[in-house]
C-alpha cells in the first residue's frame, strides 16, 4: 500500500475520533450549549432550553456516529484497493465538511477544530487522488 495511502488511512482514523470526541463534549458541556440556545432564543422557557439541548446532543450522536462509520469503514477497506472505497471516501468526506457548515453556524463551541477537521477530511481525499494513489486504485474492482 503506498504511503498516501496509509496517510489517508490515518487521517480517517483521526477525524473518526472527532466524531466521538464532539458529542461527548456536547454532552459534558451541556450547560454551554443551554447559555447559547438562550443567547439565540431568549423567548425559550426552561423547558424549551432543555428540551433544545437533549435535541442537539441527541442529533449530534445519531449525525457523529454515521460519520464514524463513514471514516472507520473505509480506513480498514482502503488497504485492499477497491475503487469503491476510494469512492466513498471522495464522497462521505466533502460531505461531512459540508455538514459541519451547520455545526458552525449552531454553535460556537467548535469553532477552532472544525476547519482542522475539514483540512483532514479534504486531504484524506487528495491523497487518494494523486498519482500514487490513482495506480493503487487502478485496475482493481
Amino acid at each position: 500500500m503506498p504511503t498516501v495511502v496509509q496517510v489517508s488511512r490515518v487521517l480517517l482514523v483521526i477525524v473518526a475520533v472527532g466524531h466521538v470526541v464532539v458529542p461527548l463534549v456536547m454532552w459534558a458541556r451541556e450547560a454551554v450549549l443551554r447559555n447559547e440556545i438562550v443567547a439565540a432564543h431568549p423567548e425559550f422557557g426552561a423547558a424549551e432550553v432543555a428540551r433544545s439541548a437533549d435535541i442537539a446532543v441527541g442529533s449530534a450522536v445519531v449525525f457523529h456516529a454515521v460519520l464514524l462509520v463513514l471514516c472507520l469503514v473505509p480506513a480498514w477497506k482502503l488497504g485492499g484497493g477497491r475503487p469503491w472505497v476510494r469512492r466513498l471516501v471522495t464522497v462521505s468526506q466533502p460531505l461531512g465538511l459540508v455538514f459541519s457548515v451547520f455545526s458552525w453556524s449552531s454553535s460556537e463551541m467548535f469553532h477552532a477544530v472544525i476547519p482542522v477537521v475539514g483540512v483532514l477530511q479534504i486531504a484524506s481525499v487528495v491523497l487518494l487522488w494523486v498519482p500514487a494513489g490513482r495506480e493503487f486504485f487502478a485496475g482493481r474492482r
